[in-house]
């Protein structure tokens, strides 16, 4: 007898080729725009990181460069006020010099005004004791 020829293999790729494209329309289509949507919008946010990365840098390199200006003109402030400093310690202590070398002439003059007075009283003062001693020594008056 004659038999059909089978064809379940037939309905096989026809219910494929159905499935495929239902699957193709309403998921592989829609989900290949979401992924590459979802690729694009990826793309777009490593270029926006790239960009303020890059504008970070020259943020950070323009900061540093104003510290760096700042700390000069700090540096050159410092040098100023330490030469003005200096200056004035300088002035300070000649002056203090001064008045210690004049305090040391005037007490080296009074100095020598006092011995030169002692100098001067001290013949009458050991005649003085002399005659003191005498008269004790004797026990009496002297006569001048």
């Amino acid at each position: 007898m004659i038999e059909l020829p089978n064809v379940a293999a037939l309905y096989v790729f026809l219910a494929f080729g159905i499935c495929y494209w239902i699957l193709s329309k309403y998921l592989f289509v829609p989900l290949s725009g979401i992924l590459d949507a979802r690729e694009a919008a990826e793309r777009d946010a490593e270029r926006a990181f790239a960009q303020s990365l890059a504008e970070l840098e020259k943020a950070v390199a323009a900061g540093e460069e104003k510290l760096s200006e700042a700390r000069r003109e700090a540096l050159k402030m410092r040098e100023g006020l330490r030469a003005e400093g200096s200056a004035l310690l300088d002035a300070k202590l000649a002056e203090a010099h001064e008045a210690a070398r004049q305090a040391v002439d005037r007490g080296s003059r009074e100095i020598e005004a006092q011995s030169t007075a002692s100098a001067r009283e001290l013949p009458d003062k050991a005649r003085a004791i002399a005659r003191e001693l005498a008269e004790k020594i004797l026990g009496r008056k002297l006569a001048a």
